[in-house]
């Protein structure tokens, strides 16, 4: 039987509201204009500051364009000679597998911070059966998308390594890719691979960077604030249309369904716009003081739900009034004071600075660079980039010539001979904020401890592993069980009777695992797991005087989640581990109810819970490990 040609289909992608900003509107236009060429591009700018909208936009132009329209016609004479390739060299069955896989001319976004190191150039490149244990054939991304667009968000996020297992195809000269185990190199020139990264382009390898294609950079919310006042009455109606209670709603608005034709159009009912728009127009002063650093995503949240918070509407002017009343409580949730924020990204001449993975380290360094009257004749734009560059390299070493490739970035920075970046790393030496190793052309380096003490929030007083002994019996094999569990999922409970080394397994574990996850360890008291929430606000009062313990602690799971990051590091993209032992000590409902609101709302950390057994309230959101009696 033939395998039928499968459909060339445009994907139908929402690129959300046309923007308002002057900047932004010059930046859709280049971005339109590579679109129509077919020309790769990345994208760099902060998160939640519209990256992916933007690739759509890219998507949606290009779709447009004379020559997409002649890869459509093309596309049953492309697929027969694809077809004929691969039948050349694989079986009818595996043959079929890959001609199943194929979609022509759809628009796939893939977030790589998400992708298991270990699993990554498997889901990018394919690999063939049995290359692993019990492993069925499987084509991977770019293999399987013709004539179309893979866009890599967060691509800053791929290791080092396999950013150089993609050198080849992302070279517009070569495009070419392998499967792992593969029989046959297949061509990638029919696919557009478009990127985007919220970090700075060091992150990258200088040659993977220099093949992505065209970088464009899209700004913060905070310098767009004719974006904002379009974007505040956008959320309110898509807010007001992800409701559920549609009956309701309905009649708060005076609309029928043949009004609105079904439910999923509710947010463009023209009742419903202007009723956004209105109150947009209200609320937009408040929401324009404040700073906002998860940009558009933060702003859509603090909205959502304030909207979403609301019970029962009853009419227009209650509900108005509810929904002004939550934006007060969620507004300071999602955004900070613009008054306390110190960190300057942009000089007016326009030379942005692109914040590091971690903004906040990037303020408190600059703020005790600040200080220091050493350092008072390093002027103000160079002490901020020399910040971020420092943050950036917190947890590893680097050269003379590191910084000084980093300080070419910015054309506001005139003097970058090795004998001014000399001068600065000799400064930061003799002050103690950096040390070295090594000697000559292999010196290296990095910020030294004392200096990470004053500015870094460390975890490690609250969240230190238990100690190991020596000559312990081998659990290599649960260890390993325990790896391949959590490939699967990210909320797991360790479960064994006393006596069974719990404890002592997870230490393990944790310590054959630690050049993969970052692990943050908590053994629950009698006191339950509001003493963790304790300790964790007094961690965050150490480094933030202004924070409100009280507050916090009203709602913890909720109010401490947008310090998270301050709290758990990523290792190289890969999710930080919270590991909660004696778990049978929070056996009082209120505790047991955190923990599932923790494990429901802290989706930026993998969790484990160490017990006796699982209690019944876990088994809708953790999946049970069980381990072996233990000598």
């Amino acid at each position: 039987m033939s395998q039928s040609i499968p459909k060339f289909t445009s994907s139908d992608v929402d690129e959300g509201f046309t923007p308002e900003d002057a900047r932004t509107k010059e930046l859709y236009k280049e971005v339109g204009a590579f679109a129509r060429q077919g020309q790769p591009i990345l994208i760099f700018g902060p998160t939640g500051a519209g990256k992916e909208f933007l690739a759509r936009h890219y998507y949606n132009t290009l779709i447009k364009a004379d020559f997409f329209q002649q890869y459509r016609d093309s596309w049953p004479a492309k697929y027969e000679e694809i077809r004929k390739k691969y039948a050349a060299c694989y079986s009818k069955a595996s043959l079929n597998i890959f001609l199943a896989s194929i979609r022509a001319g759809v628009f796939q976004s893939i977030n790589s911070a998400t992708i298991y190191p270990s699993l990554a150039e498997s889901i990018l490149f394919g690999h063939e059966a049995n290359v692993f244990n019990d492993a069925r054939t499987s084509p991977g991304l770019l293999e399987s998308i013709k004539y179309g667009v893979l866009f890599l968000d967060e691509i800053g996020e791929l290791s080092k390594d396999l950013q150089a297992k993609l050198l080849r195809a992302i070279d517009s000269e070569i495009a070419e890719g392998r499967r792992i185990g593969g029989k046959m190199d297949y061509s990638l020139k029919d696919i557009i691979i478009i990127s985007a990264t919220n970090q700075p382009r060091t992150r990258m390898r200088q040659d993977f960077y220099y093949k992505l294609g065209m970088d464009v950079e899209i700004n913060s919310i905070d310098k767009r604030p004719d974006d904002v006042r379009k974007a505040i009455p956008h959320f309110i109606g898509k807010a007001i249309g992800k409701r559920k209670d549609y009956a309701a709603v309905t009649n708060m608005f005076g609309l029928s369904i043949s009004d609105i034709k079904s439910v999923s159009k509710l947010s463009e009912a023209d009742k419903v716009r202007s009723f956004a728009k209105s109150l947009g127009e209200d609320i937009t002063d408040d929401i324009l003081m404040r700073r906002w650093p998860g940009n558009f995503r933060a702003l859509r949240r603090a909205i959502e739900s304030a909207v979403l918070r609301i019970d029962s509407p009853d009419d227009l002017n209650s509900f108005s009034e509810k929904l002004r009343r939550n934006l007060k409580f969620y507004i300071p949730r999602y955004s900070e004071d613009a008054a306390k924020t110190i960190f300057v990204f942009e000089k007016p001449a326009g030379d942005a600075i692109n914040p590091s993975p971690f903004p906040d380290l990037d303020t408190r360094i600059l703020e005790e660079l600040n200080k220091n009257k050493s350092l008072r004749d390093i002027p103000e734009f160079e002490r901020s980039v020399l910040a971020v560059f420092l943050s950036s390299n917190h947890e590893r070493e680097f050269t003379r010539k590191d910084l000084g490739e980093y300080y070419k970035r910015y054309e506001n920075i005139r003097h970058t001979s090795e004998a001014h970046i000399r001068n600065r790393i000799n400064k930061l030496i003799a002050l103690r904020i950096l040390g070295r190793s090594g000697t000559g052309k292999s010196t290296r380096y990095h910020l030294t401890e004392s200096f990470l003490n004053r500015v870094f929030i460390r975890s490690a007083d609250i969240f230190s592993l238990p100690a190991l002994k020596e000559n312990l019996d081998d659990r290599s094999d649960e260890i390993n069980a325990l790896r391949k569990f959590l490939l699967t999922t990210e909320r797991v409970c360790v479960t064994a009777p006393t006596g069974f080394g719990k404890t002592v397994f997870i230490a393990m574990f944790s310590r054959e695992r630690k050049k993969q996850y970052n692990f943050y360890y908590y053994c629950l008291s009698a006191a339950g797991i509001r003493k963790m929430f304790e300790d964790i606000v007094k961690l965050l009062q150490s480094q933030r005087p202004g924070l409100d313990a009280d507050k916090l602690m009203k709602d913890p799971v909720h109010n401490i989640h947008p310090y998270l990051g301050d709290l758990f590091m990523a290792k190289e993209g890969v999710k930080p581990v919270l590991i909660l032992d004696n778990v049978y000590y929070n056996a009082d409902p209120d505790g047991i109810r955190s923990i599932v609101t923790l494990a429901r709302i802290w989706r930026e950390v993998i969790i484990i819970l160490i017990s006796e057994k699982m209690d019944n309230a876990f088994e809708v959101d953790f999946h049970e490990f069980q381990l072996c009696p233990y000598s």
